[in-house]
């Protein structure tokens, strides 16, 4: 494997940098193309997971847009990229950190809630943590979405609604019903054991 070709960019980089700042803003794809796989590397080492590191990526390459005149000609472009991509990745782990904590309080809250529902005083919160575990592992991708939204980030229906181009009346719904789900299958796992 060569050198790295980021690091040798940095004249090529310069021109379009110059090109983007004097109003020709596709000129930035040309950025996109000589630093993408150095940025993708960098969030895949860390993230291990595609989806995250394609956001990821995509959104070092807004913040790059929006900060690029804080970048200096004649400097390197490659490594003023990288700490741009270094700074959104910290940001990132730090909020996915936070959502594991809002995620540890949800399910938490949400074995309280399937006991006092199940009109039960047994104290298997393992089983019902674990049970829980399993069923949202069986919900479609954008079931899973909607639970996080609403439960882990505390999005609000209005929220969810916007992100989703749909009604709050209708993600309610949506999400109501993907609970009646959760709980059947729960009590369904639990039944068993």
């Amino acid at each position: 494997m060569g050198p790295d070709p980021s690091t040798q960019a940095t004249p090529e980089a310069d021109r379009l940098v110059e090109d983007v700042l004097d109003g020709r803003t596709e000129a930035f794809a040309g950025l996109v193309r000589l630093y993408q796989e150095t940025i993708w590397r960098i969030a895949a080492v860390l993230l291990r997971d595609r989806d995250a590191t394609e956001n990821l990526v995509q959104q070092v390459f807004v913040d790059a847009y929006l900060h690029l005149d804080q970048y200096e000609p004649g400097t390197d472009f490659g490594a003023w990229i990288r700490t741009v991509a270094r700074n959104r990745l910290r940001k990132e782990l730090r909020t996915a950190s936070r959502e594991d904590r809002r995620l540890a309080t949800y399910r938490e809250r949400l074995t309280q809630r399937l006991r006092a529902e199940a009109g039960t005083g047994r104290d298997d919160a393992d089983s019902y943590l674990a049970a829980l575990e399993g069923c949202r592992e069986a919900l479609t991708a954008r079931d899973a979405l909607l639970i996080r939204m609403r439960y882990e980030r505390g999005m609000s229906f209005e929220a969810i609604a916007a992100r989703q181009g749909q009604t709050p009346e209708a993600v309610q719904r949506m999400i109501s019903r993907i609970r009646v789900r959760l709980r059947g299958c729960i009590e369904g796992k639990l039944a068993d054991t």
